[in-house]
């Protein structure tokens, strides 16, 4: 299977799901590529005719794609990462779609792999969404969790760690972690993806420009010996570009 160092979105801010810094959501990937004589915007055209029947069914779910920027050798084409606000919206929407949706269009993407990941935003220093590049830089690891590691201490860590980004005088990004839900094998080898999200190009290559300098602030605050209570590696870095397409979460 591809380790998932993908994506996302969530779009990667998904403001509609929560009013807080850290919430959770249920999302799946899928791994597509394009059906012969078919591109990105036969792609995006297909998909967003979706968002009629979820509306119309009152269902909540949204939408984006992904394609590689910086990402090594892919056996596939972009990704499509679609969330909802919890379980019982993500069995609901599924519900609906297996029984009654009838999309008589031909399917411009096939796509061969799935997966559902636990989608946990641990921190965001937002912009104004006015502000948002309509295709937005982001970045996955793969992780491995410590022995001792505790989850709830982490997001703990990462709520101290934005307070500190923001103390230091930079913004406009977010952190998620994405931990194995369903599609996975048994032998993953990672415990969670660990995802960046950066609103707009500015953003991203301000983050560079301080790179060092925040590297430094940090570990004089010791927030690296706290990570490193509960993460013991993350690598495999993927960059990938991403487009919000819908959401039907008002």
């Amino acid at each position: 299977m591809r380790y998932l160092c993908l994506w996302v979105i969530c779009l990667f801010s998904f403001n509609a799901y929560s009013a807080s810094d850290q919430y959770t959501l249920r999302t799946e990937i899928f791994f597509c590529k394009y059906s012969e004589g078919n591109n990105y915007d036969d792609v995006v055209k297909y998909e967003k005719k979706y968002e009629k029947f979820l509306r119309q069914n009152g269902l909540k779910y949204s939408k984006a794609i992904l394609t590689p920027v910086i990402a090594g050798e892919t056996d596939y084409d972009f990704v499509l990462w679609g969330s909802w606000p919890n379980g019982e919206e993500m069995y609901r929407e599924y519900g609906a779609y297996l029984n009654d949706y009838d999309n008589a269009d031909e399917n411009p993407s096939i796509c061969n792999s799935t997966f559902a990941v636990i989608n946990t935003a641990a921190r965001h220093l937002r912009i104004p969404q006015e502000k948002y590049d309509n295709i937005q830089f982001v970045e996955f690891a793969n992780c491995k969790f410590t022995e001792e590691a505790s989850f709830k201490d982490l997001l703990k860590v990462s709520a101290e760690h934005e307070s500190l980004v923001e103390e230091f005088g930079y913004g406009g990004y977010g952190v998620h972690y994405l931990r194995p839900y369903r599609g996975f094998d048994d032998a993953y080898p990672y415990d969670m993806i660990r995802m960046a999200h950066w609103y707009n190009r500015e953003t991203r290559a301000e983050n560079v420009k301080k790179g060092a300098a925040m590297k430094q602030f940090m570990q004089n605050k010791g927030i690296n010996e706290k990570y490193a209570k509960h993460i013991e590696s993350c690598g495999n870095r993927k960059v990938f570009g991403m487009e919000y397409m819908y959401s039907s979460v008002d």
